[in-house]
């Protein structure tokens, strides 16, 4: 092959990649999450597959898991955000998925630092990767607790203009200032 005959494949495999629709890495968009290949997902990894009500009923402290559900509530205490959750079944990717039969398991998920209650409403989605650090009681139930290193809200449409062009955006959250504080 001459040299003119591969400058055209390179620039033909270069127009090739740019049509595909993936990002580049010069792209930036302050409103859409993250989703370049380069980026780790923070929902990857090798996690027990123990159950929020399997791991109610064990000593199972350490384990690192994912679980993930919709939020029952949140709240502040001691500088620790504590997420009271009804778990559902997880699509392999990570995401709450609803339409599997619920067992209506609960659990607890922490992590310093502050959330905001009104960004983690009631029935918001809500996947965490943590470990298992023990158990509380909810209603008179014995539920597991972990302590969370990833908080991934999956539903968090922010109310700018929500009729004619809600923002919407979904990822890893990390914490913020609690009110009051500078």
């Amino acid at each position: 092959m001459d040299v003119r005959g591969l400058v055209s494949v390179v620039c033909a495999l270069g127009l090739a990649s740019c049509a595909s629709g993936g990002p580049s890495p010069s792209h930036t968009d302050a409103v859409a999450p993250i989703t370049a290949s380069w980026v780790a997902d923070p929902l990857r990894g090798d996690f027990d597959p123990i159950t929020p009500g399997e791991a109610a009923d064990t000593d199972r402290l350490g384990a690192t898991v994912r679980w993930g559900g919709g939020i029952d509530r949140v709240v502040f205490q001691d500088g620790r955000s504590c997420f009271t959750m009804r778990a559902a079944r997880l699509t392999p990717s990570g995401r709450p998925d609803w339409t599997r039969e619920s067992n209506n398991e609960r659990f607890v998920a922490c992590r310093a630092g502050f959330y905001d209650a009104l960004r983690f409403a009631p029935f918001r989605e809500v996947t965490f990767v943590g470990r298992i650090d023990g158990h509380t009681q909810l209603d008179g139930e014995r539920v597991a607790t972990i302590e969370a290193r990833v908080v991934y809200l999956f539903s968090d449409c922010l109310d700018i203009d929500a009729a004619t062009d809600p923002q919407c955006a979904y990822g890893p959250v990390e914490p913020g200032a609690p009110p009051g504080d500078p």
